[in-house]
This record gives C-alpha cells, sequence and structure tokens, in this order.
C-alpha cells in the first residue's frame, strides 16, 4: 500500500466501502435466513390448523361403517397444485387423498409431526404435518397428513436474494460516493493546514492557520500546530537576536583592539607606553575570552552538552568565602554587605558551576548597588530545598523588565550596562546553572527598594542547617 502511494482520501474511502460490504452482506444473509424462517414457520402453523380442523371435520360413522375413513364430508379449499392431504390406515394404506401427491411412496416415511420431503430433479421440496385419529374411546384409527409445496417459498427467497445480489453493489457504490465526499470534507481542514505550512518558511515565521471549525481532533491538530509555530518563531527571534547580539559583544571589543593597535603602531613609543598599551589589549583581550567563555558555556547547555561534576557541595562556606572576595569591590562604593546565613548548607551539585552562580548574583547586586547602599545575603532550608536570596538597594527595576532578565544578552539600562563592562549574559548564565541543578531561580522587585533575587536548590539528603548570623561589614 505504501508503494503505490495511495491518497488518504482513497484509502478512507476504500475502508468505508469495505466495511459497508461487510455489513450489508452480513445484514443480508441474516435477514434471509430470518425470511426463510418466518415462511417455514408461517406453512407449519397453516398445516397443524388444517390437520387440525380436519379431523375434527372427520365423520367416524363411515369409518364404522367401511373400515376407513375418507374426505368425502370435506370441501377442500386449498389449491391442489400446491397442497396435498391424505388419510391412511395403520397399517399404512391410504383411504382417501387430495392434491398433488395423490399415494405412494412420494410421501416418504411416516414421522409422527412434521418432515420435510425433499424434490428431486425440478421438483420442489414438501413440508408435511402428520397426525393420528382417534375415535370417541381414544384409540387411534388412522392418521391424517397434510403437506404443503416449498415452491413458494422457494421462489420468494430465490427473488429476494436476486433483489439484494442487484442491490448490494449500487449501495457500495452510493457508499462509495458518500465515503468520498465524508472523506475530503473532513480532510479539507488538514489541506488547509498542509497548505498553510507550506507557505512558511524560516524567513517568515509569523504566518498562523488560525482555524476556524469546531474544536475536535483536526481544530486541536490546528491549534497545536499554531503553538509550536509560535514557539519555533520564539526560538528562531531569540537565536536571533542572540546571533546578533553575540556579533556586537564580539566586535565591539575586536574594533577597540584593532583601533588601539593601530595607535601604536602610528609612532614609535618609549617602553612604558607600549607597556601601558600592552596592558590595555590584555584588558580586552580577556574580556573577549571572558565573553567567549559564557558564550561556549550557553551554546553547550542548549546541546545538555554540560558535564556536571556533582559532589557534595557546602553551600554556607562557598557563600562565605565568595562574599570575603568582594568585600574589597564593595569598600571601594562604601557598600555594606549583610549576611544571613544557615550553618551546614549542604547542595549535590558542580562546585564550580555553583561558584559562576553565585559570583554572578553577586557581581550583579555590586555593580547595580549605589554608592553607601547595601547588599544582603541570606540562604536557609525550607521543604527539601536551600533558599538563598540576594537583595541590592536601589531604585528597582520596573515591572516590564521582570520577565525578560534571564534572556541573553537583555540589559535594562543599554548605556548602565555598557559603562559598567556588563556583557547581558550574567543573569542568563545563572539561570542554565539553576536549571542544570534542577532548581529555580526568580527576580522580584518593587520600585524604590531594590531587587531581589531568589535561588532554590534541591537539599543534599541529611543537610540540617542551623541559623548563623554574620555582622554587617561595611567598607572602611
Amino acid at each position: 500500500m505504501n508503494d503505490l502511494h495511495i491518497p488518504i482520501r482513497a484509502r478512507l474511502t476504500l475502508w468505508y466501502v469495505l466495511l459497508m460490504g461487510v455489513t450489508f452482506t452480513a445484514l443480508s444473509v441474516y435477514l434471509l435466513l430470518r425470511f426463510e424462517n418466518n415462511l417455514r414457520n408461517s406453512i407449519d402453523r397453516s398445516l397443524q390448523i388444517t390437520v387440525v380442523k380436519t379431523i375434527a371435520a372427520l365423520d367416524e360413522e363411515d369409518y364404522r361403517e367401511t373400515g376407513k375413513l375418507t374426505f368425502d364430508h370435506i370441501n377442500p379449499q386449498w389449491e391442489p397444485s400446491d397442497f396435498a392431504m391424505r388419510l391412511v390406515s395403520n397399517q399404512g394404506e391410504t383411504w382417501d387423498s387430495y392434491g398433488a401427491l395423490q399415494s405412494g411412496p412420494e410421501w416418504g416415511a411416516p414421522v409422527v409431526g412434521f418432515s420435510t420431503l425433499t424434490g428431486s430433479g425440478e421438483m420442489p421440496d414438501w413440508r408435511i404435518f402428520r397426525q393420528p385419529v382417534l375415535d370417541s374411546t381414544g384409540q387411534v384409527i388412522g392418521w391424517l397428513e397434510a403437506a404443503q409445496s416449498l415452491e413458494t417459498v422457494d421462489k420468494t427467497l430465490d427473488d429476494l436474494t436476486s433483489q439484494l445480489l442487484l442491490g448490494i453493489p449500487l449501495l457500495l457504490l452510493l457508499a462509495g460516493a458518500g465515503g468520498y465526499f465524508l472523506a475530503n470534507r473532513a480532510l479539507s481542514p488538514v489541506e488547509q493546514i498542509t497548505n498553510a505550512a507550506q507557505s512558511i518558511n524560516l524567513q517568515d515565521l509569523s504566518r498562523r492557520i488560525h482555524y476556524q471549525g469546531a474544536m475536535d481532533e483536526v481544530g486541536r491538530l490546528a491549534r497545536t500546530f499554531d503553538q509550536m509555530l509560535a514557539r519555533l518563531q520564539d526560538s528562531f527571534e531569540r537565536e536571533r537576536r542572540f546571533t546578533s547580539d553575540a556579533a556586537h559583544e564580539l566586535r565591539t571589543p575586536l574594533t577597540v583592539l584593532k583601533g588601539q593597535i593601530e595607535v601604536t603602531l602610528n609612532r614609535a613609543r618609549s617602553s612604558a607606553e607600549y607597556e601601558d598599551k600592552l596592558r590595555e589589549l590584555l584588558e580586552q583581550v580577556e574580556r573577549l575570552i571572558r565573553l567567549s567563555n559564557a558564550l561556549l558555556f550557553l551554546s553547550r547547555s542548549d546541546q545538555n552538552r554540560v558535564d556536571l561534576k556533582p559532589a557534595d557541595v557546602n553551600l554556607t562556606g562557598l557563600l562565605g568565602v565568595l562574599i570575603e572576595q568582594f568585600q574589597p569591590i564593595a569598600d571601594k562604593k562604601n557598600l555594606r554587605i549583610s549576611t544571613h546565613l544557615a550553618d551546614e548548607l549542604s547542595v549535590r551539585g558542580d562546585n564550580d558551576l555553583l561558584i559562576r552562580l553565585f559570583m554572578n548574583l553577586l557581581e550583579n547586586a555590586v555593580r547595580y548597588t549605589p554608592a553607601d547602599g547595601e547588599v544582603q545575603v541570606s540562604a536557609g532550608g525550607e521543604a527539601g530545598r536551600v533558599r538563598v536570596e540576594v537583595h541590592n538597594s536601589g531604585e528597582g527595576i520596573s515591572s516590564e523588565h521582570l520577565p525578560h532578565l534571564f534572556e541573553r544578552f537583555y540589559r535594562v539600562d543599554e548605556a548602565r550596562s555598557s559603562r559598567s563592562g556588563g556583557s547581558g549574559l550574567g543573569l542568563a548564565i545563572a539561570y542554565e546553572i539553576v536549571r542544570l541543578h534542577g532548581g529555580e531561580i526568580a527576580a522580584h522587585s518593587e520600585p524604590g527598594r531594590g531587587v531581589t533575587f531568589t535561588v532554590y536548590l534541591p537539599a543534599r539528603e541529611n543537610s540540617q542547617p542551623h541559623v548563623r548570623r554574620l555582622s554587617p561589614q561595611r567598607g572602611q
């Protein structure tokens, strides 16, 4: 079937016609058998009633006078061509007969009740009913046999069979036409989806099917397809922005490097001047390396190729060390770093990535906290998880920016980010690290109240934190 490339409309129609053919055939056979049974039962009832009435009309006085029974006092009301009766003695002698089967062995062997006499050649079958004739004392004095030809039944069944054999093909033709119409109508929305899908390309993913029909299987398919297109469009747009922003971020330090090298080469300089220029160039190269490493990490994370090295990590100690490292930077801005950490907080994770996660959050907090401000770091355990909060004072972030904070190269204030040397990847990397560890990260901010980043990580088993307070520290 696959090699023939039969359209699905034709296949549905063929299956429909096949199913209808089997149904019509089974129904026809059932009707024929049921009709034949009803006809035969009707003949049996007619024979039985006729025999009972005939026996009641027989004259017992004839039997006493002549020693046999006859139909002399009975007016037959049956067609002799398809009906027969006879009176038989107990010894099998025919006393009197009427109709097509006059006498002799044509009646077959005597059987009490109903029997069927099979005709030979073109002769029809006969249905026979045999009943004893009793005298006034209850003694059997003879037998009455009545026979009805089944030729009418056979002809009726033959005519019905012919009509069915002629009608079933016509019904199947109508079923095929109707099935094709229904299949075509049912698949019309699918064809619309196909046409819409064929018109969509990578240059324009904004087109949608916008199915307006019933929300059945096809409707759900169309809606799912539109949702998939929306996700693809969002993914491609983010990929394009990422590529464009990455190119821009790489071009800026490269342009600076090129310009500084050209300026340096314009004229001869002293050793001290060359040394200063080389230091400036080294700073740009280090920025390029950091940016390249960030891009490489995000690329590997997208491909699920980050090599995690899980180990038991003392999160309390890790945060304490990082805070001490950032203290000199905070001192330059006269920032106060206050901590509220629980003892013995442990998680199962990659130590290097967790260091990078909280370094990014602390660096972000210190960078965007105004002078004489405060950074608060708290950590504790709850419901099998470890919660770490990093809050910085300041003007905060408006609500429309919060859903995009963890997007790559997203900057709330482009000018301020450029001046501070941020690449717009720190929070995106933090988000990926938390995701790789099966945790959650969220940002909360209110105007004039700063920003709070909350990280939830699965706690290591048997980790029982105890609260430990560290005194606030301010640079001198």
